[in-house]
């Protein structure tokens, strides 16, 4: 008996905690543990840690993980929720990419708005509520300012304060 347990000391002294890495704000790190371990069957049955790495990689803008969760999410009510948010923003983001790429309209869809840049943008889009800035569209929300932008295959998101300081720049393809 105690060999069983002195070989199971090791993963319980190197396990993540999912947790406390997500309220330090390592997103980008929880994120891509979170997928490492649905992919190994670790945490592939836990709503609550595969939610919890979902949201992180929704906030590192890690979007093209978020279908591994939104897969899984299903047993539980908040987990059928999760799973909701992060398919509203694969979704936001296949309709911006479609605007920049293809000119598609996207006025016809109604999606909800969330506190994401891509949410942000994506309704400020559809629903023409926005000015243009050359090749830039320029959208005003609350105390910020969203440049979005086509370079080559890929959409940027410039998030400026109200003193028209750069904060973030992401590209989704």
């Amino acid at each position: 008996m105690m060999k069983k347990l002195l070989f199971l000391l090791p993963l319980f002294l190197f396990s993540f905690d999912f947790q406390k890495e997500f309220l330090a704000g390592h997103y980008n790190k929880v994120c891509k543990e979170g997928v490492r371990e649905v992919f190994n069957k670790t945490i592939d049955h836990n709503e609550k840690l595969m939610s919890i790495a979902g949201v992180a990689c929704a906030k590192s803008d890690n979007i093209l993980y978020l279908p591994i969760f939104v897969k899984r999410l299903k047993k539980t009510k908040a987990g059928r929720l999760n799973a909701i948010y992060f398919s509203v923003l694969i979704l936001q983001k296949k309709l911006l990419y479609s605007y920049f790429m293809d000119n598609t309209n996207i006025s016809f869809y109604h999606l909800p708005i969330t506190d994401h840049p891509l949410s942000i943008v994506e309704y400020h889009i559809s629903t023409n509520k926005f000015t243009k800035e050359g090749n830039k569209i320029v959208i005003k929300y609350k105390d910020k300012i969203y440049k979005v932008y086509k370079k080559g295959t890929k959409v940027f998101i410039d998030i400026y304060d109200k003193n028209n300081h750069l904060i973030k720049s992401q590209w989704y393809r």
